[in-house]
């Protein structure tokens, strides 16, 4: 299936939306002070705020987005829009090579969120896509008919510590 990614972008004034939902784009500077912020100052209740915020957006997003396209229905069509829409909203690339219904692993080797940390703050010591694991847990709620907070995403190597990619493993909470 072709999807015309510029149709789905559509403006009503100062406001941007994608299939009819709003949305805000930002650049790193403004996505990464606002996880420094919510890291600094709440620590991990800020880290599962970003995570919670991301999965909720992401579920209801990849939720609208589907119901426009009934013809996509197959789980590796989900899943190829899902790494698609990540990819065209800028997110970076992820790879859903090792995903099932029961969980598996996620593989980002380039990511929006880690090359604005690297550049702006540098090295980390622990993992901190908390943007993606919530939106994987979202995607991946809705590509297998389950319920927000079903799937638990936990970061094991994160480009942001210098590792090769970010890995992602998937379980059921």
């Amino acid at each position: 299936m072709n999807i015309n990614w510029p149709e789905k972008f559509a403006r009503k004034g100062h406001e941007l939306f994608l299939s009819e939902l709003p949305i805000a784009l930002h650049c790193h500077h403004y996505n990464l002070n606002l996880q420094k912020t919510l890291e600094t100052s709440l620590g991990a209740d800020g880290a599962l705020l970003l995570y919670q915020a991301s999965e909720e957006s992401s579920y209801a997003g990849f939720t609208s987005f589907l119901m426009q396209h009934p013809e996509i229905k197959t789980i590796k069509s989900k899943l190829e829009l899902a790494s698609t829409s990540y990819q065209y909203c800028g997110l970076g690339i992820i790879k859903f090579n090792h995903i099932g219904p029961e969980g598996g692993m996620v593989v980002s080797p380039h990511s929006h969120h880690v090359t604005g940390w690297l550049a702006k703050y540098g090295r980390r010591a622990s993992p901190g896509c908390f943007f993606s694991r919530g939106w994987i847990a979202g995607v991946l709620a809705v590509i297998y008919d389950k319920h927000i907070g079903y799937f638990l995403v936990d970061e094991r190597e994160c480009k942001m510590t210098v590792a090769k990619e970010c890995v992602f493993e998937v379980t059921v909470a």
